[in-house]
């Protein structure tokens, strides 16, 4: 018996079954069926870095979406195009506290020796640029597993509101921007790469790189900053509240400031606390000493800390 009892019934039948299971709906309701392209805009946000740089995204706030990030609801992040990839920035800082990031974003789990990354200071699901009563230290955005994020770019500006990566900040030697695939080296650099865009991604643990490990010191890695051009161009050691098998309360240095092997005083990015001479908040300096760094490389309104993510090698 033919399933469609009726003529009408019978035609819709015979339509169907010149469609293909893959076209079936394309001749009815509006042309292909074919989803908008993602343009970062609240009803098409991107939803992937590699797609903002595909779709020739403009420097500046773009909207993206992840079921991992802001319950799935849609956020705005500041997008750049540098090295040929797109990026994100997913941290910034103009605090010189020198126990800023045990003040706003990182926890130690459980009492566990090495810290995590935290989301600190949000709005509408992302970073907060507000100039409001206590908005204007910095803020940090965790996007987890769902950005396949895999390279990390350290650089400074000028204002928290500017765009792209290129440093606009305090820039000794050149050396900013650090691009972890590009400036890493070591026979451990890949490792030591991944781990970084997994600790700011917020999917792992703070670590410890240098150029030992099982030695003394201790290193999880053996990696180490390397800036070709500069003087000196290393090696300069990662101490991201945890130093050399231990935990640290008073030192994450995204780049420690003196290049012998197991000695980091004042940093030449980041913050350290203490008390001493080179206990200080340090963005931009690239030097090599054991003292304190010129005062004009302290993290502050007019040179902030600003860490951009990558989903493109």
């Amino acid at each position: 018996m033919s399933p469609f009892k009726s003529i009408k019934g019978r035609a819709l039948g015979k339509l169907l079954e010149g469609y293909q299971t893959s076209t079936l709906g394309q001749g009815f309701g509006s042309g292909s069926g074919a989803a908008a392209a993602e343009n970062g805009t609240v009803s098409n946000p991107f939803t992937s870095i590699a797609n903002a740089y595909s779709a020739g995204a403009a420097n500046g706030m773009h909207y993206f979406q992840n079921d991992n990030v802001n319950s799935g609801i849609v956020f705005q992040l500041r997008y750049a195009s540098y090295d040929s990839r797109g990026w994100v920035e997913t941290f910034y800082s103009q605090d010189s506290t020198q126990s800023t990031p045990w003040d706003h974003f990182l926890t130690y789990v459980g009492g566990a020796a090495r810290p995590t990354l935290t989301d600190y200071n949000l709005t509408g699901g992302g970073l907060n640029y507000s100039n409001g009563s206590g908005n204007d230290i910095g803020s940090v955005i965790i996007l987890g597993l769902g950005f396949n994020i895999v390279d990390v770019a350290i650089t400074s500006k000028s204002a928290r509101e500017n765009n792209g990566v290129a440093a606009t900040g305090q820039n000794q030697q050149s050396a900013l921007p650090l691009i972890a695939s590009s400036d890493l080296a070591g026979t451990e650099a890949a490792q030591a790469r991944q781990r970084l865009a997994d600790f700011f991604e917020g999917t792992a643990t703070g670590f410890s790189i240098g150029g030992n490990v099982g030695g003394s010191p201790n290193e999880d890695y053996a990696a180490y900053w390397s800036k070709s051009g500069a003087n000196p161009t290393g090696p300069f050691e990662m101490h991201l509240g945890f130093r050399e098998g231990n935990q640290s309360t008073s030192e994450f240095h995204i780049v420690d400031g003196n290049n012998a092997a197991g000695s980091t005083f004042a940093p030449n990015i980041g913050w350290r606390t203490g008390g001493q001479s080179y206990s200080q908040s340090n963005l931009g300096a690239w030097s090599s000493n054991s003292g304190g760094k010129d005062v004009a490389y302290t993290i502050d309104s007019g040179n902030v800390l600003s860490v951009w993510l990558s989903d493109t090698l």
